[in-house]
């Protein structure tokens, strides 16, 4: 057959002649890239995302929105059965938002089928995935807010610094109520080893509380701090041993320390002011 004159096959959407360098190609069809959208909401469409009904082609939410199942029919029931076990309306029960959950969007997590929106941590609605989903009593959640929630508490079961969570809420103040009888004992062996007090351990010079081994740091002199303790008495600095400095059993960092102890004149950071 001679070839048709003007080009080649014919757009679906607008009809006219589809040339190669303008081509896309979609269901066996040819369209132009500018007509390769969806009927619906106008987005643009590739071979993966591309729905048809009734030869005009939809993204996969617009066709899900209009044409998916609502009601109760026969091939409905049939599908439930082999699908979801004989619940009505087509497929299985989201466990989540507790509605029908249709092949398009559904993820299996712990045995179970989810909305692919409803696939998130039941604490801090992180989306999950095969590798970071854990359940409990039902409910899913992230390997991090498992670990928060229902892991085993005190030191040595973090998943990183944050997890000793020493810190209250309140400025200065530390808890030690999430330090395991066995860290104390561990603790209370060493001091034994040392010669030190295996009642209240050491005490910090700033607070006067008990230091444990987690929070320990050494200053001047002997003296050992929190590390939340372990600042400038001045401006509140945090502190190390490059720049730690002591008068009258407090610590400053160098600047204070110059400030208001140093020299006072003209080339110790202070201008001589000469009286007239």
């Amino acid at each position: 057959m001679p070839p048709t004159l003007g080009g080649g096959d014919k757009c679906p959407r607008c009809n006219k002649t589809v040339y190669f360098a303008e081509e896309r190609r979609a269901l066996g069809r040819k369209y132009h890239s500018a007509c390769l959208k969806c009927m619906q909401c106008n987005k643009a469409l590739d071979s993966t995302s591309c729905n048809d009904h009734d030869g005009e082609i939809y993204c996969s939410s617009c066709y899900r929105k209009m044409f998916a199942p609502t009601g109760v029919s026969n091939l409905n029931q049939v599908q439930a059965g082999n699908v979801g076990g004989g619940g009505l309306g087509g497929g299985e029960c989201c466990p989540r938002c507790n509605r029908t959950v249709y092949m398009a969007e559904k993820v299996i997590g712990a045995g179970k089928a989810y909305h692919k929106s409803c696939f998130r941590c039941g604490s801090c609605s992180k989306s999950l995935d095969s590798t970071t989903l854990c359940q409990h009593e039902e409910d899913i959640y992230c390997k991090a807010c498992y670990g928060r929630l229902f892991g085993p508490k005190g030191y040595g079961f973090a998943g990183g610094a944050s997890g000793l969570s020493m810190d209250t809420g309140s400025a200065d103040e530390i808890s030690r109520r999430n330090v395991s009888h066995y860290t104390q004992a561990q603790v209370a062996s060493r001091l034994i080893s040392n010669g030190g007090d295996t009642g209240n351990n050491e005490s910090c010079a700033r607070c006067g509380g008990a230091v444990y081994f987690a929070e320990r740091i050494a200053g001047i002199g002997g003296k050992v701090y929190h590390k939340l303790c372990f600042k400038c008495n001045s401006c509140n600095k945090n502190l190390d041993s490059t720049l730690l400095t002591e008068h009258e059993d407090n610590i400053y960092c160098k600047a204070c320390y110059s400030k208001n102890f140093g020299p006072k004149g003209f080339g110790y950071g202070t201008a001589l002011l000469h009286s007239q």
